[in-house]
């Protein structure tokens, strides 16, 4: 018998070698998948930036709904770096563009359904190629009726336009130098 103990006692030994070993084995293999999925997870957590590359954002509001794009260029198909606010019903009623010649302008326009519905805007302003700062305002039926300007010589110049008719355009214009009244076709 004491041989059948001394090997029952040399098994029993052998096992719990084995448990710790295995056990050991499993300890340090869950830590390892619980360290890797640690940092895959901390990983995915957004990190801010100093610096986004693109060439269009378009910005959209809780309901998804496109409320401000920027582009360079735009992606309306003209060649031009600008900026649309829309209102909720996606339609513009701001809008800033810097022009390839080097000219930038602002066009505010009023709401749908207010005047001609081809063109809402109703005020501009803006300045040339050359530099010369320029106002323009636009009645409701988007008819030029008031221009104030730089002139070329940097002199302040305030025009009134009057559409009489469908084949003129009487403009008043007004400066330093002097009044003046001018006829255009239309």
């Amino acid at each position: 018998m004491t041989t059948d103990y001394r090997e029952l006692e040399r098994r029993c030994e052998c096992a719990e070698r084995t448990s710790r070993r295995s056990l050991t084995v499993a300890t340090v293999a869950g830590i390892g998948i619980l360290a890797t999925w640690v940092l895959g997870a901390t990983s995915l957590q957004p990190h801010a930036q100093d610096v986004v590359r693109t060439k269009v954002l378009i910005v959209q509001d809780n309901d998804g709904r496109d409320r401000i794009v920027l582009g360079a260029p735009m992606p309306d198909g003209r060649q031009y770096v600008g900026m649309k606010i829309l209102n909720a019903g996606g339609a513009e009623q701001f809008g800033l563009g810097l022009k390839t010649d080097g000219s930038v302008s602002m066009g505010f326009d009023t709401k749908p359904g207010v005047g001609n519905p081809a063109n809402r805007e109703r005020l501009n302003l803006g300045v040339s190629a050359t530099g010369q700062g320029w106002i323009r305002y636009l009645d409701n039926q988007t008819r030029a009726r008031m221009w104030l300007m730089l002139d070329s010589a940097d002199t302040p110049v305030v025009q009134f336009w009057d559409w009489p008719d469908n084949q003129r355009i009487m403009v008043r214009q007004m400066a330093f130098v002097g009044e003046t009244n001018m006829e255009q076709r239309r």
